[in-house]
């Protein structure tokens, strides 16, 4: 990892701190840490705090769903399907069983390649000719498997950060919206926004009303254009939180962030689970993000060495 990174140089604070010594190995892809007698390490920028076991759960969402299901935690709904050049072993005709889901999930679906993070590989698609063409994209690109979900009318998603059993942390996500000024067309406003998916049926030509808020794009990712906020109302919260401390749990996980979708239908279901706490551009939107980031990270070390 780089140095002069805004993560290296928050663990880094944080070591000093707590009278931890770093080292680098393996061209800085790995960083030692050392307190006393004791030897710990972070790869890239996950800690040593989850079991190979929960850290390849959580990074398959399907493998991770299925986990979830079992356990009777609602949960967006993955169906699996494989690539026929790496894993035919597994199941024929998956893209005749794609096509079939398609349809039943009412020609609107989300493509996911099931080791995707930050909104990457992940598409809304309403044409089955672009179904089949994404999912034979993916398979080229070494995809060994990528999940249909139903497309959910999703309003807020909920980011809970998971230590050791408990929820430390909450905040939510708001779609990439404009707020019209009754001059500017919604392609003038979005020209300065980080937006990478808009809405398939999106009229760049309509200029919003004076303070008309309109919804651009169907991703809540922050790095996508999301907006983070740090207001939920109590009721709300407890409910995320216990639905993230169970999913947590279920898995075996001992360090994650964990993604909470609340529906139009006031549904809370559980998308995903990542085993890679990323911090970064929640730290870089909120007024006292760094400081956040920083007491989630410092508690985490302190449970590392406490192993």
């Amino acid at each position: 990892m780089r140095k002069d990174t805004q993560f290296y140089k928050l663990i880094e604070k944080i070591c000093k701190e707590k009278g931890i010594q770093m080292r680098d190995a393996s061209f800085g892809y790995i960083t030692e840490l050392k307190k006393g007698n004791k030897i710990h390490h972070m790869v890239g920028e996950s800690l040593e705090l989850n079991s190979a076991c929960s850290y390849k759960i959580a990074s398959d969402k399907f493998a991770c769903y299925s986990v979830l299901v079992q356990n009777e935690i609602p949960s967006i709904k993955y169906n699996m399907i494989f690539n026929p050049e790496t894993r035919s072993n597994y199941e024929n005709n998956d893209m005749k069983k794609a096509m079939i889901l398609f349809e039943q999930y009412g020609r609107k679906v989300i493509l996911k390649a099931n080791s995707s993070s930050e909104g990457k590989d992940v598409f809304y698609i309403t044409n089955k000719e672009l179904l089949k063409t994404k999912i034979i994209e993916e398979f080229a690109n070494n995809k060994d498997s990528v999940s249909i979900c139903p497309f959910y009318n999703i309003g807020y998603e909920y980011r809970a950060i998971f230590l050791d059993g408990e929820i430390i942390f909450c905040f939510k996500k708001e779609k990439p919206y404009v707020l019209g000024n009754g001059k500017k067309t919604i392609r003038e406003l979005t020209e300065s926004l980080n937006i990478i998916d808009f809405y398939d049926d999106l009229d760049f030509g309509y200029i919003p009303k004076e303070n008309e808020k309109v919804y651009v794009s169907w991703k809540h990712n922050l790095v996508s254009g999301g907006v983070p906020e740090l207001e939920i109302d109590n009721n709300t919260r407890i409910k995320v939180c216990d639905l993230a401390k169970k999913a947590g749990q279920a898995i075996g996980i001992k360090f994650a962030s964990i993604d909470i979708a609340e529906t139009d239908k006031n549904e809370l279901l559980v998308m995903e689970i990542n085993s890679n706490v990323c911090m970064n551009k929640f730290a870089e939107s909120i007024s006292n993000g760094l400081q956040i980031e920083y007491e989630i990270f410092s508690n985490a070390i302190d449970k590392m060495f406490e192993a």
